[in-house]
């Protein structure tokens, strides 16, 4: 019995291995979609955020003077508006960095040159993202929605497997030691079908996306890319099915072997080890 234990568990550990490498991925693949998304719809508006602002102060501007602030007013105070705030952010940025290593503060001039090398390392990045995506990012949103559903059900996989799922334990509480263990076994046993339930009506939903990519030209693709809309529905049945047998395996587990306690992985707290710190931190101060 032991050693099948033993085995699910390093099986588990592994899967939970590659959640947490998918994750990463998936979160820092969105991220960069998102930001990248972002500044190319800010820095492509016809008129910016500055001109607007510039302009909100002056009543009933001309044309000539609302050309003169949309094309050299505005950009000219951004760009020195901005290369003031990089200077300043470098600056700091050292000035922690010295505080750090016991080291004495930075002079300013060198933080000059530093913001302004990173200033036009950050125009010329804008640029180039305008340059090849004069009008928009494609697909963008929609990725970073598939890779966000990704991520969540990801996270909650390794929520179940860490036991760090929100738990409604208010009769458990009352039951003694056995009819605990019991009681953790039926409400695996219950979540256990819930999610299985939920896997099938996922399979279900996928295999009608994957053979209408299959059989159609085209189709059951993002309109970016042709990549299959099917891929996002698969983080469905992957997660709630992984996430079922974890709380099956959970609920057996403290029905045979009582719940887990301490630990990263483990369910629950210590009330008798909670209750010796607190007598411990109350003699502490009395006695101090």
């Amino acid at each position: 019995m032991n050693s099948l234990r033993k085995s699910i568990d390093r099986l588990d550990d592994l899967v939970l291995a590659i959640e947490r490498v998918l994750l990463l991925a998936t979160l820092s693949l969105m991220t960069v979609l998102v930001t990248l998304d972002v500044v190319q719809r800010t820095f492509s508006r016809p008129v910016s955020k500055t001109a607007t602002l510039i302009l909100s102060f002056m009543t009933a501007p001309s044309a000539e003077t609302q050309k003169l602030v949309i094309e050299t007013v505005g950009p000219w105070v951004f760009n020195l508006g901005s290369l003031l705030l990089v200077i300043l952010a470098t600056h700091s940025a050292r000035a922690i960095k010295a505080e750090k290593l016991s080291k004495p503060l930075p002079s300013f001039p060198p933080s000059i040159g530093i913001g302004l090398g990173v200033w036009a390392g950050l125009a010329g990045f804008v640029q180039a993202l305008l340059y090849f995506f004069p009008s928009s990012l494609p697909g963008a949103q929609k990725f970073s929605l598939g890779l966000m559903l990704w991520s969540g059900m990801l996270g909650a996989s390794i929520a179940t497997r860490q036991r760090r799922h929100i738990i409604l334990d208010t009769v458990k509480k009352s039951l003694d030691a056995k009819m605990g263990n019991l009681f953790s076994l039926i409400g695996g046993v219950v979540t256990f079908a819930f999610c299985a339930l939920l896997t099938v009506l996922a399979l279900i939903q996928l295999q009608g996306e994957y053979v209408l990519w299959r059989d159609g030209d085209g189709v059951g693709v993002f309109d970016a890319l042709p990549i299959p809309r099917w891929l996002v529905t698969l983080a469905l049945p992957v997660t709630f099915g992984t996430m079922a047998f974890r709380f099956l395996g959970a609920g057996v587990r403290d029905f045979v072997w009582g719940p887990p306690v301490g630990g990263v992985d483990a369910h629950g707290v210590d009330m008798e080890q909670l209750a010796k710190e607190a007598e411990q931190v109350a003699v502490a101060k009395e006695g101090a």
